[in-house]
């Protein structure tokens, strides 16, 4: 599996500059800045590119799950699904296509493990639970595919605004209130981490307070990771402190580089969301996309 910190480009959405331009402006500074380099997919229908682009496993290979979400199903949405092969017919990539559906959100990968919620099983009802783990297990070429509780009041029901890997053995978690609706949450999702044997780190996490369940803002671990730099997310608020103080810690040899993310939160998402890096040679697409898996 090619992990986040091995990528070196970064692809945005179209619709990023109309929709978020403050935000667009200060990540393209940054990303000019630090010569990380970036593309524009163009006729995108959403913002959020993780989610409908492929799953890099190897250089030359890449797995394209179905991109049909239950919450994309509502009539007012239904005009926002991007189409991922008129996108990857541009890059030249041609990805290895299966049925199962699931969004790229709810994908948190290491080199050999990755995390999901248990929300891909609402959405492969035909398929047995454990026989669907395996399918993914072997598609994406992992030794591990851990499956944590999905939070709550989340529609979208994506790992990646839950927990990130620091390393193999070590993740980074929302400290969840102790509250009526988080207490029995945060004592299942903490149990299904450690009991595939992994760490966890807390990150301030305040979305929960927001008014509107689809607003990220307090959303810290859903941050870009490309390379060497970890460019993370700040609210103008006490947390960013905090988040940050947590994240020098947890990635004492890393780039850390801050972004005021208030525009984009509002919208439902954060830094991972709105993004997708690939590993890919800089002087021109990647031969053979097609092949199969070394």
């Amino acid at each position: 599996m090619i992990c986040d910190q091995e990528s070196n480009i970064v692809y945005l959405s179209d619709l990023l500059e109309m929709k978020c331009p403050e935000f667009y402006d200060q990540l393209i500074q940054r990303f000019d800045k630090f010569r990380i380099k970036y593309e524009i997919l163009s006729g995108t229908k959403d913002l959020w590119v993780r989610d409908f682009m492929p799953i890099q496993v190897t250089n030359h290979f890449f797995v394209q799950y179905k991109y049909d979400p239950d919450y994309l199903k509502i009539k007012k949405y239904q005009n926002t699904k991007s189409d991922p092969e008129v996108l990857l017919k541009t890059l030249g990539i041609l990805p290895n296509r299966v049925g199962i559906v699931l969004d790229g959100g709810n994908i948190v990968k290491s080199k050999t493990k990755v995390i999901i919620t248990s929300k891909v099983f609402k959405e492969n009802p035909d398929f047995p639970e454990r026989n669907l783990i395996v399918e993914i297990k072997n598609q994406l070429r992992v030794k591990q595919v851990i499956v944590i509780p999905h939070e709550p009041r989340d529609l979208v029901g994506h790992a990646d605004g839950m927990v990130r890997f620091v390393n193999e053995n070590t993740v980074l978690v929302n400290r969840y209130p102790k509250n009526k609706v988080y207490l029995e949450f945060g004592y299942a999702l903490r149990c299904s981490l450690m009991n595939a044997g992994l760490r966890i780190i807390d990150l301030p996490y305040t979305s929960w307070q927001n008014n509107d369940s689809n607003d990220a803002t307090g959303c810290y671990i859903n941050f870009l990771e490309v390379g060497n730099y970890i460019i993370y997310p700040v609210y103008a608020q006490l947390g960013d402190q905090i988040a940050e103080i947590a994240l020098r810690s947890a990635f004492p040899n890393r780039e850390l580089i801050d972004i005021d993310c208030q525009e984009l939160a509002k919208l439902g998402g954060v830094l991972n969301c709105a993004t997708w890096n690939i590993q890919r040679r800089l002087t021109g697409i990647i031969d053979g996309f097609n092949s199969p898996p070394n």
